[in-house]
Parts: structure tokens; C-alpha cells; sequence
């Protein structure tokens, strides 16, 4: 019996199931994070007074969406790894609104096969991280 081809035996070869996150960066003056009480360098769950922020955000910044959260991040980068479309897959719950969106099409540019239960029971917990280009690890040369 001849071995599959590569492509065809790593498809579905991982799957990850988690919490997803939508991290949405964006370059924003410090003007911005001051009007909505954020401190910068910090981690928070938002509250009801950051809620119209993200609207702000998306209308009136450069925004890039990207699909997060431990175990997705993780998928991301087999998948990457791989080299093979689809050879990773991810379950998760998702909200069935332009962020939901936002994430499913994040996750799938980058060649994960996306499975998201998508719900509109209950708003999802938006956590805010705010970093200066000077504090954030990923920005450092």
C-alpha cells in the first residue's frame, strides 16, 4: 500500500479546543486609552464604561484581527509549522457578531479549519491589554 501524501495525512492531524480570543491591535494615541480610564501596560476585564470603545476603535483606527486565546495561538502555530492547509483544526464558542466574524476569518487566513459554536446567550468578556511599543515583547528588536 503506497503512504498518503503529505498533505493528505496531516489534515485534521491536530485539534485544539478552547476559549478563542479576538485580540484587536491598532496604534492609538495615549489621548485615547486616558478617555476611557485605561492604563497603559495593563491587563483588564473590561467594564460596561470600555464597551463603546471598541466601536471607537474599529471606526476610526487601522485595526488587525487576530485569532487568540492559549489554545488557539498554539493551533496557529502547528498550522504554521505544518505547512499543509488544514492540517490543524480548532473548537470553540464564538459570538455571533462582526467580532465572531472577525475571529472565524482570522483563524481560517491562517489555514486552520475552524468548527465555532457560535451563541447569542450571553456577551463575551472582552479582557483589554494595553502596551506601549517600548513594553510589548513582540515589538522589541
Amino acid at each position: 500500500m503506497a503512504a498518503a501524501a503529505p498533505s493528505e495525512s496531516l489534515k485534521g492531524a491536530i485539534l485544539g479546543m478552547g476559549n478563542p480570543l479576538l485580540d484587536i491591535s491598532a496604534e492609538v494615541p495615549i489621548a485615547f486609552a486616558e478617555k476611557y480610564g485605561v492604563k497603559m501596560d495593563n491587563a483588564i476585564l473590561a467594564e460596561d464604561k470600555h464597551l463603546p470603545m471598541y466601536k471607537e476603535l474599529v471606526e476610526d483606527f487601522k485595526v488587525e484581527y487576530i485569532a487568540g486565546g492559549a489554545t488557539q495561538n498554539s493551533v496557529r502555530v502547528a498550522q504554521w509549522m505544518s505547512g499543509d492547509v488544514a492540517a490543524t483544526a480548532y473548537i470553540g464558542c464564538i459570538g455571533k457578531d462582526e467580532f465572531g466574524s472577525a475571529l472565524k476569518s482570522s483563524a481560517r487566513a491562517d489555514g486552520v479549519a475552524t468548527h465555532y459554536f457560535g451563541t447569542t446567550l450571553q456577551a463575551l468578556a472582552p479582557v483589554l491589554y494595553w502596551c506601549t511599543r517600548r513594553s510589548a515583547p513582540w515589538w522589541r528588536t
